[in-house]
């Protein structure tokens, strides 16, 4: 289905979107340790803050990181094994889009959480 260019494409680009993504959620652990600070100089009650928590963004990341490994090795085995069918260029192909997809909606939800406050 897929040719040796696209394995070889994907097994470059998965870890640069995989950065990309890493860059975006340390940019929302930062925000939310900003308004957390803010939050305690105010001196006010401590209410819950918007936007996705540690533990989410823990938990977020790991599934994209799930999604990466599992990209990224099917992309290198396909390229070291000839394995050029429709199953690996499916599950290249979706590991591909997932982390486009995320890398996409982060800054979008970073830029809200900046709005609200």
């Amino acid at each position: 289905m897929g040719t040796e260019t696209f394995y070889a494409t994907a097994a470059q680009v998965l870890p640069t979107l995989m950065i990309a993504l890493t860059v975006e959620v340390g940019f929302l652990l930062q925000l939310r340790a900003k308004l957390m600070e803010n939050q305690r100089a105010k001196g006010g009650e401590q209410r819950k803050l918007p936007g996705p928590t540690r533990g989410e963004l823990a938990r977020g990341s790991f599934r994209f990181g799930t999604v990466f490994c599992f990209g990224e090795v099917l992309a290198l085995l396909s390229l070291g094994f000839r394995w050029f069918n429709v199953w690996t260029f499916i599950g290249v192909g979706m590991s591909m889009v997932i982390l486009i997809a995320a890398v996409a909606v982060l800054p979008y939800l970073r830029f809200l959480d900046e709005i609200s406050h």
